[in-house]
């Protein structure tokens, strides 16, 4: 292996990884960054990898002692001694496919609790039962119904002290089925926690819970431990293609779809309808109309399989207001570049603002921009501006910051109309708004 890497015989190095730790070409390609057709031709030595960015990824990936590459040695999350955050790291990916590949465990996720923002230091229980991961449950349930309810800010730290706490009983005593449902529990609360810190854009904060939940996931031998594993690779997909990085966000989905066909237990359809949508705004983001629309066909088909009643409950949020609504944010993404979209974002749209009642009041009010916008994209200005001044009122009502992101996509839609005065009174609002929220 030594004279391999000296070598830059990486073809060698392939097959040797892949043989240890069980992977396929295309699961090494997933961890690496590589397609699987590029992987095929490294191993059969007909293809040469030189790229010196290339060379860095795969052994940040895959543990390679750079100085074995004649690099000098460095932390692979750290760039001249100072650590690098969990969103700006260049081996951010690498590490969610090793931890969701169960390709090795990252360094610095031996010890999960140094990942949380937050520390908790009440003394856990020696013995848990059946009853104890219940109460876990029920607790992330009311979280995650605050979240819905109002935005993460009102209950985010209480989670985060929870999870804490929660985090310490897997050393306790319990049988093997009870210690398979606490971990499939303490992951779905560190879900839960995570996304209320996305939602009040502490996303380096956030990342690291996710790691936590995907590590957490990947230890519990359940039949839900894929359905959880896949939901989590979307929510880092949704935050990705909220930092702008849609293509980051592509790799993350088509990894999450990877895990769904790969693992021992099925994902339910509701995960796999919400698979198709995110892969169909990963699409509308770069501006793929096609392979947009063929994902959102994919995600109507299946989630007409699936029984609302017996989805887990980190995708019970997957409902008709929800396929409405990324819908219709897909169209309206595309309506940017081709208002010939704008008509059926608004359609889609409408359908996902009246649909979603007083439970998913934050999914309510962070579609009610994009419905505002499609309307100015279609040209209705009194249409748009009701909805307009609808969005400022109830995303001002939210614990969340990142709903306010989309009041400034939608003050930019609303430029070109600048010179009405209905226009130019919802513009000043939603200034006002943006201030508030600062």
């Amino acid at each position: 292996m030594r004279n391999a890497l000296a070598s830059y015989d990486f073809g060698t190095v392939f097959r040797a990884v892949r043989l240890q730790a069980k992977l396929s070409q295309e699961e090494l390609g997933f961890l690496i960054g590589l397609h699987q057709p590029r992987v095929s031709a490294v191993e059969r030595g007909e293809h040469q990898l030189r790229d010196i960015a290339v060379v860095a990824r795969i052994a940040a990936a895959l543990g390679i002692p750079v100085a074995l590459l004649g690099f000098h040695s460095s932390p692979a999350g750290s760039v001249n001694g100072e650590e690098v955050s969990w969103v700006d790291r260049r081996d951010f990916f690498g590490a969610v496919a090793a931890i969701t590949l169960d390709a090795g465990v990252h360094p610095e996720l031996e010890r999960l609790e140094t990942l949380l923002p937050v520390r908790s230091d009440p003394p856990p229980p020696r013995r848990i039962g059946a009853a104890d991961v219940e109460a876990i449950q029920e607790t992330t349930a009311a979280f995650r119904l605050s979240d819905y309810r109002h935005g993460g800010g009102l209950s985010r730290a209480a989670a985060v002290a929870q999870l804490g706490y929660v985090l310490k009983l897997q050393d306790a005593r319990c049988s093997d089925q009870v210690r398979a449902q606490l971990l499939l529990a303490t992951a779905d609360l560190a879900m839960a926690a995570a996304w209320m810190t996305y939602d009040v854009e502490q996303n380096e904060a956030a990342r690291r819970l996710w790691m936590i939940a995907l590590d957490t996931a990947r230890r519990a031998d359940h039949p839900r431990s894929a359905d959880l594993t896949v939901i989590l690779l979307l929510d880092l997909a949704h935050q990705a293609l909220h930092l702008g990085r849609p293509d980051e966000a592509l790799r993350l989905v088509q990894l999450g779809a990877a895990t769904a066909t790969t693992r021992n237990y099925p994902v339910s359809a509701s995960t796999r309808s919400y698979i198709a949508a995110t892969l169909a705004w990963c699409h509308a983001s770069l501006g793929d109309a096609e392979p947009c629309q063929r994902a959102l066909g994919d995600a109507q088909q299946f989630y007409a399989d699936a029984d609302p009643a017996t989805a887990p409950p980190w995708a019970a949020h997957v409902i008709p207001a929800e396929i409405a609504a990324q819908h219709g944010h897909s169209f309206y993404l595309l309506a940017k570049a081709a208002p010939s979209y704008a008509p059926i974002a608004v359609e889609h749209l409408r359908v996902a603002v009246e649909s979603f009642g007083s439970a998913y009041a934050r999914s309510r009010a962070v579609n009610l921009p994009g419905l505002a916008g499609s309307y100015f994209y279609v040209g209705e200005v009194d249409s748009a501006v009701a909805a307009g001044h609808e969005a400022v009122t109830e995303i001002s009502t939210l614990s969340s910051k990142r709903a306010y992101a989309r009041l400034q996509v939608l003050a930019d839609a609303a430029a070109p109309f600048g010179h009405d005065s209905g226009v130019a009174e919802l513009r000043q609002c939603i200034r006002e708004a943006l201030a508030t929220a600062a």
